[in-house]
């Protein structure tokens, strides 16, 4: 069918994931996010395009990278670490193929339909003995609208369980298509006001409320994801707009996941030389969680904790 010639990039596919929907999933993460969340645990998703990152703890300073680049776009700074000029880059991989020592990564590969379900088929026995299926997330996977659609109707086609992992900022026209052919949504919600969502993420939550409320009027399946930042969004009074807010969109919510913060993500951010906005000390424990998690009690019928 034409669906199955449809391209789009990702940045891997996840085999036997069970945090991304019911049973073992099979997780495809989209490249490029409309968000710029600065919590977020993978900035290799933000960008819609195959770039090439530097690991700079990896860097031995050979230089050679520098004299295959054709374009001028890599150097040495600050004790001899790769810089990369995105300006500058055609992605033309010429320094990592030249770099033994994994320094330069690409993220992103350019991939068709046919290509991603080849690997989903394979844990089709899995799928049918779990309640799993293929989950589709990110980046964002609405950011890749058309590719996104093909994917999700192939995969209904092959009778294949599908779930939609969304940040929720996107055209309802992109929505609509796309939820004709999925069976669950995983909708992030992080912050009610739309100031502070701007100021945390880039853009305002308007669009995302919208169109979550939307979905709650379709006959689909739907549970809220709500990470936990400290500083952010874990006040009581928050929590509490939050917990409501999720109440008022009815019976289609089948459940909140509390997703708490964890540092993990500001090693990465050192390992690609990028700046991390956000402190990278020590995670939420679970302890604390617990009244957060009866409070969210009193306004939906199940909450988790880690998805």
């Amino acid at each position: 069918m034409d669906e199955e010639r449809y391209i789009g990039v990702i940045n891997n596919i996840q085999k036997m994931s069970m945090n991304d929907g019911p049973g073992y999933r099979t997780v495809v993460f989209f490249k490029g996010c409309y968000l710029n969340c600065e919590w977020c645990h993978n900035p290799e998703g933000k960008r819609r395009y195959p770039e090439v990152i530097p690991y700079v703890s990896n860097c031995i300073g050979c230089r050679k990278c520098l004299d295959v680049c054709p374009t001028g776009a890599l150097s040495l700074i600050e004790e001899k670490k790769p810089h990369i000029d995105l300006g500058l880059c055609s992605t033309c991989l010429q320094c990592v193929k030249i770099c033994k020592d994994d320094a330069l990564i690409c993220w992103g590969k350019i991939v068709t339909v046919e290509e991603v379900m080849a690997e989903v088929e394979e844990d089709r026995v899995f799928y049918k003995n779990s309640g799993g299926g293929m989950t589709i997330s990110g980046g964002e996977p609405m950011a890749q609208p058309e590719f996104a659609y093909a994917l999700m109707k192939t995969a209904r086609n092959r009778e294949i369980h599908t779930a939609l992992d969304t940040c929720g900022h996107a055209p309802w026209e992109d929505f609509e298509r796309v939820l004709e052919f999925t069976d669950i949504v995983l909708f992030d919600i992080k912050v009610i006001d739309p100031q502070i969502h701007h100021d945390y993420s880039g853009v305002g939550n308007e669009l995302i409320h919208d169109n979550v409320k939307r979905i709650s009027n379709m006959n689909i399946d739907m549970r809220i994801r709500v990470p936990i930042i400290p500083g952010r969004n874990d006040s009581e009074e928050e929590l509490l707009k939050i917990a409501k807010f999720i109440e008022e969109l009815g019976p289609s919510v089948k459940g909140v996941d509390l997703l708490p913060y964890h540092p993990y993500a500001g090693a990465k951010y050192k390992a690609f030389g990028f700046d991390y906005p956000f402190p990278a000390g020590e995670g939420i424990q679970d302890d604390p969680l617990r009244p957060i998690v009866e409070m969210f009690l009193d306004h939906v019928e199940e909450v988790t904790v880690g998805g």
